[in-house]
């Protein structure tokens, strides 16, 4: 597809989704334009779907997805330089939405893991390579290659708390700088350690929900996962929003 071919196109999607002014939000994945529309009566679907250059159109997610194929960037790249969309996310705060619970939680999902899909694919597929090694006896205590390999696939498992809080701020409109300062801290070395020493206080000791605390806070026992919040996402998202809450 010439360069020529996607101004074309990405005018016609722009055209049909409602025009500029109803597009709320717009980022891509591998291959799909996802638009949050502002009202998604007003798309055309007949048309986009018809456009030299795209396969389909898909609502899903609370979103009005146009699946473009692998030169979706490109496609992207061009309605960023031909409108005055910047990429956000929609702020709910400034608009009326009428998505159910699931698609906002869907969403919310999506917006989390999206930015960084294909690099976690990436180090997935360095997983694998080091596990195929590994069946021909090469490991990393043998091998410098899979050492590398394996602290490259490793890396970024270990640290998905960082990106998790990265795009969370995105989400919650919150500094990112600031999600950062209290991501890191469920990252300390301590913490972790703090899980290996004795335990203080048994909760619920006897339960199916026997749980262990080594350590209070304000005499308040404090319960921390075994082996730290390293690959931890729950935590991190909760601990976000609330932040975000607490810096507006």
């Amino acid at each position: 597809m010439a360069k020529i071919s996607y101004e074309q196109l990405s005018k016609d999607i722009i055209k049909n989704v409602g025009g500029e002014e109803n597009v709320a939000g717009l980022r891509h994945c591998v291959t799909r334009l996802r638009f949050n529309l502002k009202d998604e009566s007003k798309a055309n679907d007949d048309v986009i779907k018809n456009l030299d250059g795209v396969v389909t159109v898909v609502k899903a997610s609370g979103q009005y997805q146009v699946v473009i194929g692998e030169q979706v960037a490109d496609v992207y790249q061009e309605i960023m330089n031909q409108t005055n969309l910047d990429g956000s996310q929609p702020d709910d705060s400034q608009q009326e939405d009428h998505r159910s619970l699931l698609d906002k939680f869907i969403d919310f999902i999506s917006g989390v893991f999206q930015p960084f899909l294909m690099a976690l694919a990436a180090t997935g597929m360095i997983k694998g390579l080091v596990a195929l090694l590994g069946a021909f006896g090469l490991k990393a205590d043998n091998s410098g290659l899979v050492f590398i390999l394996n602290a490259a696939g490793d890396g970024f498992f270990q640290f998905l708390p960082i990106m998790v809080g990265l795009t969370a701020a995105s989400k919650f409109k919150m500094n990112e700088f600031t999600a950062l300062a209290i991501v890191v801290g469920f990252l300390h070395p301590s913490i972790r350690e703090i899980t290996t020493g004795e335990v203080q206080q048994v909760l619920f000791e006897g339960t199916a929900f026997q749980l262990d605390s080594f350590f209070n806070v304000l005499g308040i026992p404090a319960l921390l996962p075994g082996g730290g919040y390293y690959s931890s996402i729950i935590p991190i998202i909760a601990s976000v929003w609330f932040g975000s809450k607490v810096e507006k």
